[in-house]
């Protein structure tokens, strides 16, 4: 896999010898579209406010592609084109401008580049967030705007050099296949489907972080260590994240049966409450178990376990537990409808 990345790297080279500055400035910002930060609060809005079934697509679409995608990582440990001999990547992409401001806002969003290479993860998460809203939305402008960020943003991580093909199509595959294959499991009728998919989701990201555990190697160089360590913090994080999803579905099928719909500015509240709520909650429970930062060798079990308990608390209040509030919400303005 290393030799096949390799030997993209003329062709980078080719795409970084048609770059203009408008361009650059145009794609570094669009690349944080792809952010998985960002996908978590599209697939929330979709939850809360469009289709129940729509958002639990979404986010289990997104945190499948990202589990199998990390465990990817560590297993192949593919490096990045800088580390392969290409030497003209962008640097804000690159995340080497701390001192720009979108340096600074790009690393706090995830939009700068570290860790291992393939597959490219915001490739997985720009085509399962913009590939499944195409998907499961008719609107035809939601399908043709969802069809182009999906090919757009991976296309700006060629741009950038910060990815090569081999990152990009890996990536691209995964999440295409997820989208194709688990929409029609959330659009069938019955609850047994739906049940299944979210918990073999939940089952097979503790079977990957298991994995990971028994492949662990004795030793790794610093830089190699540092991801390894970030990359099993990610499955602990993404367990309790699937875990949740699994407690939502639940609560909602056998008591809740919450409504989606309001007025806009009520389902604008919605959306800011919740998203302050899932913010705060696993910030809040972060603080009070002592999640450490940066992720260590030492450290990567503990702080993975909190991570893990912080997303499965963030996510229950999010998913589970905002939602009763909604009835509430649906009457204002005068405006009451099931969804």
């Amino acid at each position: 896999m290393v030799s096949l990345a390799e030997s993209t790297i003329p062709f980078l080279y080719t795409m970084s010898n048609l770059r203009n500055p408008a361009l650059t400035w145009l794609f570094d910002k669009l690349t944080i579209l792809g952010d998985e930060k960002l996908f978590v609060v599209i697939a929330m809005i979709v939850f809360w406010c469009f289709s129940k079934r729509g958002g639990l697509y979404m986010l289990t679409v997104g945190f499948a592609s990202s589990g199998i995608g990390q465990a990817l990582k560590m297993l192949l440990g593919i490096p990045r084109p800088w580390n392969l001999g290409f030497e003209d990547a962008d640097p804000i992409a690159k995340g080497g401008w701390e001192d720009s401001g979108l340096g600074k806002i790009m690393n706090k969003l995830g939009g700068g580049a570290d860790g291992w290479s393939f597959p490219s993860g915001h490739t997985l998460i720009s085509v399962g967030t913009y590939g499944s809203l195409a998907a499961w939305f008719r609107n035809r402008w939601f399908q043709i705007l969802g069809v182009v960020l999906a090919v757009l943003i991976p296309f700006t991580r060629l741009y950038l050099g910060v990815h090569t093909p081999v990152d990009i199509i890996g990536g691209a595959a995964l999440s295409l296949l997820l989208v194709l294959l688990l929409q029609p499991v959330f659009q069938s009728d019955g609850k047994l489907k739906v049940r299944t998919a979210l918990i073999c989701n939940a089952v097979l990201t503790g079977l990957l972080l298991g994995l990971m555990y028994l492949l662990q190697p004795a030793s790794l160089p610093a830089g190699d260590a540092v991801n390894y360590a970030s990359g099993i913090k990610n499955l602990w994080q993404l367990l309790g994240a699937t875990l949740a999803l699994e407690i939502a579905f639940e609560v909602d099928e056998r008591w809740l049966h919450y409504d989606t719909r309001a007025v806009w500015w009520a389902q604008l509240l919605k959306i800011a409450g919740g998203c302050l709520i899932v913010l705060g909650v696993q910030t809040v429970v972060q603080k009070l178990l002592g999640y450490a930062k940066p992720i260590t060798w030492d450290n990567m079990t503990r702080s993975g376990i909190i991570a893990c308990v912080a997303n499965l608390l963030a996510m229950v209040c999010g998913t589970a537990l905002w939602p009763m509030t909604f009835k509430w919400f649906s009457r204002l303005g005068g405006k009451s409808a099931k969804a």
